[in-house]
């Protein structure tokens, strides 16, 4: 007695695998299975249907319970429109047709591919089925690899391709790879970055959100509407982490910077997720309206390289956390704290010495420290600001004339070098023609003076491009210059202004410091040349 045939359809359908075609459609794949069952009067026992999920990957919740089914005697033949809606992995489907299958007692059928796993006197079907599995695996690559080549376009160009836009932003209505700024979240970044730069510790930061009720930005999507989940979530949904706030503070998309392809997957078939290096991401700038101006992202993110490491009753960093340093060992200095007549005071001394290291305290009063470096940014900012005026009202000079006056005569001396080595090489010609040198000896000396001759045309070239730069500059568009400007009327020394100014304070003893700027070269040279614009025309 035959054994009765107990049927299933199949169907899968993604638009990763390239399956977009109307013939590939679920609802297509049904009528041609249940017109086949009904023709071959098959008992049609249940249905299996896979939509949205690639072929490359067997870990399907319908295919999974297929198998269940076939291993608890349910179904014993599966119908498909074609092998390629059972999978696209050629290994894998290798393994399915010729050996698990088989084994279990499964017939299949594959409508399309005239298959049928159970007809073994139709040699030219069993043989074809491997190559099929091959065609649809090469196939499946073939789209994977169009598919990235087209994002990666969109990348290139500043495009967004994300599904869901970054925290404070929105993807624009008119155009879903453009991202608008989402005023409310916006907000939030700002609030966040301000904190920062107000000197508030990461830990404070999530405190003051949390203490607020503000919804992270997971609960934010969600109260939008949007069905987004996280790979980064952690903890409780409804409370701000440090790693959140962290990751905000170091996101130059909040500069109006596109940053694409941080990460991907290892390749069609392996849907591992890996990091990339950044030399490889996508960036691409002016692409969106910033949030943060660049600005205060920089000063951010040089806050984020300091210590800021503060004491549990305290919310804000202190204003030079990280920036003292001992002139004798060049360590950190450490912050302490001590009590006196009821009274608390902060002090500075060397971490070498703290540990028992080969150095002595170096000790400081914090008061008289930040007192001593609040003196000296509002000296050097006078002499910045009186130096960039002398240099702006030098109507009929360009800015730095003694550079100037330096490179031409390098540039003259280089000339005169080119020249006598052109010289040479003419001399040396005739030297051969007249039996003087041999031909191997002209050969020798003329190409190390050639390659004289290309080290000295590419030094002039460089100089006379440094002096057409000197000659063309205008400090007023000198972003640093008009950063700094902004501070010289201090009173107090805030966290902020700290950071953008200093790169460090360098502790000798108590009568003795010196206060390292951010571009103090370039600050040194333009006092230097006003000092000498002032004298040339006294």
């Amino acid at each position: 007695m035959a054994a009765i045939v107990k049927a299933c359809g199949y169907y899968r359908l993604s638009r990763e695998d390239g399956d977009k075609a109307e013939s590939d459609s679920i609802k297509n794949q049904k009528l041609l299975v249940e017109d086949y069952a009904a023709k071959n009067s098959f008992l049609m026992v249940d249905e299996y249907i896979d939509d949205g999920y690639s072929g490359t990957n067997f870990n399907r919740p319908s295919f999974t319970r297929l198998m269940d089914d076939i291993h608890a005697d349910k179904i014993n033949c599966i119908i498909v429109k074609d092998l390629s809606r059972l999978g696209r992995n050629y290994i894998e489907m290798g393994k399915l047709t010729s050996n698990i299958l088989p084994s279990l007692g499964v017939r299949l059928i594959s409508i399309n591919d005239n298959y049928d796993s159970s007809d073994e006197e139709n040699v030219v079907s069993q043989i074809i089925v491997p190559f099929k599995n091959l065609i649809n695996d090469a196939y499946c690559r073939d789209i994977s690899m169009k598919i990235r080549s087209q994002l990666d376009m969109k990348r290139r160009k500043g495009k967004f391709i994300g599904s869901f836009a970054l925290y404070g932003y929105v993807k624009d209505p008119e155009d879903h790879n453009h991202l608008i700024i989402d005023e409310t979240a916006a907000g939030i970044v700002e609030f966040i970055f301000n904190l920062k730069m107000d000197g508030y510790s990461t830990g404070h930061i999530v405190k003051k959100l949390n203490e607020y009720d503000i919804p992270t930005p997971l609960e934010y999507k969600r109260i939008c509407g949007m069905n987004y989940n996280s790979g980064f979530r952690s903890g409780r949904p409804y409370q701000w982490s440090p790693s959140t706030i962290d990751r905000i503070l170091r996101n130059e998309m909040y500069t109006g910077t596109m940053i694409q392809g941080k990460r991907r997957k290892i390749n069609y078939k392996i849907k591992q997720i890996v990091d990339v290096d950044q030399s490889e991401w996508y960036m691409v700038e002016n692409t969106h309206d910033a949030i943060v101006p660049k600005d205060i992202f920089v000063v951010v993110q040089n806050m984020l390289l300091m210590d800021t490491r503060t004491s549990p009753d305290e919310e804000n960093v202190s204003v030079l956390a990280g920036f003292v340093k001992c002139a004798e060992c060049g360590q950190n200095m450490i912050r302490r704290t001590t009590h006196k007549n009821g009274k608390k005071y902060f002090y500075y001394h060397c971490s070498t010495y703290k540990s028992g290291g080969d150095c002595s305290s170096h000790i400081i009063s914090e008061k008289a420290l930040v007192r001593s470096v609040t003196q000296s940014i509002r000296t050097n900012l006078r002499f910045l600001s009186e130096s960039a005026e002398v240099i702006q009202n030098m109507k009929d000079r360009p800015f730095d004339v003694i550079g100037i006056e330096l490179l031409d005569k390098q540039i003259e001396e280089q000339l005169g070098e080119i020249d006598k080595y052109n010289n040479l090489k003419v001399k040396l010609y005739q030297d051969m023609t007249e039996g003087l040198i041999t031909r191997d000896e002209y050969t020798d000396i003329n190409n190390n003076f050639t390659m004289k001759l290309d080290r000295l045309k590419a030094s002039v070239n460089a100089n006379e491009k440094r002096r057409e730069e000197k000659c063309s500059f205008n400090i007023s568009e000198v972003s640093w210059v008009k950063d700094f400007l902004k501070y010289m009327n201090i009173q107090d020394l805030e966290r902020r202004v700290a950071i953008a100014l200093l790169e460090k304070v360098v502790v000798y003893d108590k009568q003795h410091i010196e206060v390292v700027f951010r571009h103090r070269e370039e600050m040194e040279e333009i006092i230097k040349i006003a000092y000498a614009a002032k004298e040339a025309t006294a």
